[in-house]
């Protein structure tokens, strides 16, 4: 078999002179040493601060021109926005028409 590249053959004649590089030896960890840091203690860390909110009414001049009911084809009448954290940034809509039939609409704020 012929090596086409430099640095392969170097290393394949090496290898066939000296042999395979030594394996490293690691002594085991004392029981102390172990018993030591299964005593530690994690540290709190703080909870990531979440950029929930809570919905909020939406106005008559955010329901003009939302998306029509998917059964009746009225528009919305009353809607409520929030956003919701679930590690990506989602915003909701939740829309009901004059007919009491309810949607909803989350994009990821992009």
């Amino acid at each position: 078999m012929t090596l086409r590249c430099g640095w392969m053959s170097r290393w394949s004649v090496r290898i066939r002179t000296r042999g395979a590089p030594d394996t490293m030896y690691s002594p085991p960890a004392s029981v102390d040493h172990i018993a030591a840091l299964l005593a530690l203690k994690p540290s709190p860390v703080p909870a990531p601060k979440s950029r929930s909110t809570e919905p909020r009414p939406l106005a008559a001049y955010e329901l003009a021109g939302r998306e029509p009911c998917w059964q009746c084809g009225e528009p919305p009448v009353e809607g409520t926005h929030a956003w919701d954290d679930r590690g990506q940034l989602l915003s909701n809509h939740t829309f009901k028409c004059a007919a009491g039939h309810g949607w909803t609409h989350s994009t990821d704020g992009g």
